[in-house]
């Protein structure tokens, strides 16, 4: 039925509401002000509003009694928890509750009219005033009006949905019916959590029924929905209808089927497994959780077990994960009601036991736990108390970092001292690791990138990194072009050309979206969005697809950092998408929600460099199956890793083991020949010294693998004991008169009575050298032709 626009007029007078409990701490994660009913799981506020008649615009012929009040919201009560009691016959872990606000049926609502003594389609005019009653912006259209009202009442009471029901006074009626004409005689709704219109007289079963289309259930009698007609989060079929050519036996008993059936369902307490999923009730793989909430938690972090304190530390993050929304005929908004409750740890397998409570669609981690200095492994997960819904568990030893089992390239980086390729305690975990990932063969992963502000404005575009961007119209193809957008700092934005209003448009809604397709699938995704509605909030939303047309994941604004999913006018955000297959083929890019939102950039292709983590782990996620060569780079210019080649089939961890190599500064020919020059002077001392009057004593790093060999201990650090073993090679040679240019080479470890020389002659023929070299210092001046820095060299010593 079409809603017309909502009928104003002088707002009435009423005493203010009473707000009888303190709002909870959140609407369900994803929803919107107009999801008010998606899925019949939790808490559900439930206002009945009563309707009186004030004779200000017909004759009153009703008036309700105490007693007829009473009746009415014991019947209302009745209808709403028989689907508590049904629920309770499925054997599940859920539970459904019903909160009903008498507000408005212990003082009915003065209304001009007088509803059972008109047809059922004046119901616009008495929900109006209503609206008016209740102080709802007068701009807003009878649905969204009503929308916003069962959204403040959820707010008020705390509960998870809300919905409306408006009752007539039907007492003193002849029939108990609307007058004939209208489209209804009984009592009707309107689905997706609006309102319920109803005689007062109907009985409780009529109630019943009428919730079941709140929360999206078709009826199923003859004149309702066809069997083949789907919605609900599920996107699910109206099997039960009373004609369905594909159904073996009889319809079903239902409490949305037709008098006798309905009767007979309501004292079962049941229906069919088809009228259940409708509203959410599904559970495809029998563990006693309903599809919409049976969706892993997410758990990422690192950790690792730190031998001095017998402590195992941890620093992450958890959130929760959501069911795509397929519903049809509504907004589609990804929904879930689950927390993470707790994290829990398990010891040798003993046990869960909770280290945290954070009772919250997402967390933060920052803890260490204490474990016995003998244990094995150590175990982490978050979980939701409500369902059981876990997080995978993520693993540690006590000479590994915490990983998770099901990443096919996961794994750590460490020193291997002993050149075994398995670490064991000593060796150290090594953090910020560079990883180069390529393709087996060594080639670069494919990638794209496609930047509004990196192509000709106002052009239209062509492809770029295999990436073709369309605008589309509902039904036809348009042109885009990249545009500035004034109102946003001149930012450029891609722009749909609408044939329909011949304008350019930044403005992506569900109307007019961008789609970009790729040359090649991809695994990877990821899309920088902006809020466009001036004055309001927006959510963005991508969808990805494969090559047959199949939505494989989708994303609306990041409600796992920003829990109300909103983008204010101007905000930038980045949407990912991923598919572990790497099917990705297209995406879909427009406002969620009736909102408006722009596209600035899209990037295809998963990161080719990564990082270890604080505890030396690293996960290389979005990989498609196959092949890998992993060239690791530590920081510290000492530790050197071989490259090797890896495949997403192998499942077990990744060791990246270091081995000790010579430091890019040091000179292994001729130790002490820090210029290389073939001889060791004290200009050599000079360029160390020098070297450390600017720089100071430091860990060398890969930005500075170039220039003079300074580092002569060969430990990859640049400290005063490298030009002290120049000066005392220097010393040495003044006493034993050996040519400096004679070659020498050592492992140049920084221990000063180190003697080791490869100069067989001065091996042979000089004893007491740890003597020589530990003795104090004697300056060797600079030759007449090397004299540059020689007041830095004394300034340095003194």
């Amino acid at each position: 039925m079409p809603r017309p626009q909502r009928h104003r007029k002088r707002p009435l007078r009423i005493e203010t509401l009473e707000h009888r409990r303190v709002l909870a701490a959140g609407l369900p994660l994803g929803t919107t002000a107009h999801d008010t009913a998606e899925f019949m799981l939790g808490s559900v506020t439930v206002t009945p509003i009563f309707l009186e008649s004030d004779s200000s615009v017909t004759n009153q012929s009703q008036n309700w009694t105490e007693a007829e009040i009473d009746e009415v919201l014991a019947k209302i009560t009745e209808g709403v928890n028989w689907w508590s009691d049904a629920l309770d016959q499925l054997d599940t872990v859920h539970s459904l509750e019903f909160i009903i606000d008498d507000t408005y049926a212990r003082n009915p609502v003065e209304i001009g009219y007088e509803p059972i003594d008109r047809v059922s389609n004046d119901y616009n005019k008495y929900v109006g005033d209503f609206l008016d009653f209740a102080n709802i912006d007068s701009s807003l259209q009878i649905d969204d009006g009503m929308f916003e009202f069962n959204n403040q009442q959820r707010e008020l009471h705390g509960t998870d949905w809300a919905f409306s029901l408006f009752i007539a006074d039907s007492s003193d009626d002849a029939d108990g019916f609307f007058e004939n004409g209208g489209a209804f005689r009984g009592a009707f709704a309107f689905a997706g959590g609006l309102y319920v219109v109803s005689p007062s007289t109907r009985p409780v079963t009529t109630f019943t029924h009428e919730l079941g289309h709140i929360f999206w259930a078709f009826d199923e009698y003859a004149g309702g929905a066809d069997y083949d007609d789907t919605r609900g989060y599920y996107d699910s079929p109206n099997s039960n209808a009373v004609v369905n050519p594909t159904r073996v036996g009889d319809q079903e008993i239902s409490i949305m089927a037709s008098f006798d059936l309905l009767v007979a369902a309501y004292s079962a307490q049941t229906s069919p497994a088809s009228t259940f999923a409708l509203i959410g009730w599904q559970d495809s793989d029998g563990d006693g959780v309903f599809d919409v909430l049976d969706v892993p938690l997410n758990l990422q972090g690192s950790g690792g077990f730190n031998a001095e304190t017998s402590q195992f530390q941890f620093n992450g993050s958890a959130s929760v994960g959501t069911l795509p929304n397929r519903n049809s005929s509504g907004r589609q908004s990804d929904i879930t009601l689950n927390e993470v409750s707790r994290l829990e740890v398990s010891i040798d397998n003993g046990n869960w036991m909770t280290i945290a409570e954070p009772n919250a669609y997402t967390a933060a981690f920052d803890l260490a736990v204490d474990v016995p200095a003998n244990f094995s492994t150590i175990a982490l997960r978050v979980i939701d108390a409500e369902t059981g819904i876990t997080s995978d568990v993520w693993n540690a030893t006590s000479t590994t970092p915490l990983l998770p089992p099901s990443a096919p390239l996961r794994g750590y980086a460490f020193l291997d001292t002993d050149d075994d390729s398995n670490r064991v305690s000593g060796e150290p975990l090594l953090p910020e690791v560079t990883i180069n990932v390529t393709a087996a063969d060594g080639s670069a992963l494919p990638s794209g990138d496609y930047d509004a502000a990196d192509v000709p404005l106002n052009s239209n575009l062509v492809p770029v990194d295999g990436i073709t961007i369309t605008g589309r119209l509902i039904a036809f193809d348009a042109n885009v072009q990249a545009r500035t957008m004034p109102l946003i700092n001149n930012q450029p934005l891609f722009h749909v050309f609408d044939p329909q209003l011949q304008v350019w448009t930044a403005n992506l809604s569900n109307r007019v979206s961008v789609e970009a397709t790729f040359d090649e699938p991809t695994s990877y995704v990821e899309v920088d969005v902006v809020g466009m509605k001036s004055g309001g909030a927006s959510y963005a939303r991508i969808e990805a697809y494969d090559a047959a047309g199949n939505m494989l994941d989708r994303a609306t604004t990041d409600v796992r950092n920003d829990l109300d999913g909103k983008l204010s006018f101007g905000e930038k955000k980045t949407l990912r998408l991923r598919d572990a297959s790497g099917l990705i083929a297209s995406v879909s890019v427009f406002g969620h929600a009736d909102s408006t939102i722009g596209m600035s950039a899209i990037r295809t292709g998963v990161s080719s460099v990564w990082t270890t983590d604080s505890h030396g782990g690293f996960v290389l996620s979005d990989l498609p199956p196959g092949e890998y060569q992993l060239n690791a780079i530590a920081e510290q210019v000492t530790f050197g890793f071989a490259p090797i080649t890896v495949n997403t089939a192998a499942g077990e961890p990744i060791k990246l083991a270091a081995s000790l190599v010579d430091s890019p500064r040091h000179n292994a020919l001729l130790v002490f020949d820090v210029n290389e020059d073939e001889e060791v002077t004290a200009v050599d001392a000079l360029q160390v010294i020098n070297d450390l009057n600017t720089f100071g004593s430091r860990t060398l790093t890969r930005a500075e693998i170039l220039g003079n060999k300074i580092d002569v201990t060969n430990d990859g650090v640049v400290t005063a004991l490298d030009a002290l073993r120049v000066i005392n090679y220097l010393n040495l040679l003044d006493n034993l008169s050996v040519p400096t240019s004679e070659p020498l080479a050592g492992d140049g470890a920084p221990n000063e009575t180190d003697t080791e020389l490869t100069s067989q002659t001065v091996e042979e023929d000089f004893t007491g050298i740890d003597e020589v070299l530990s003795a104090p210092i004697k300056w060797v001046a600079p030759s007449d032709e090397n004299t540059d820095g020689e007041e830095n060299v004394l300034d340095f010593l003194s």
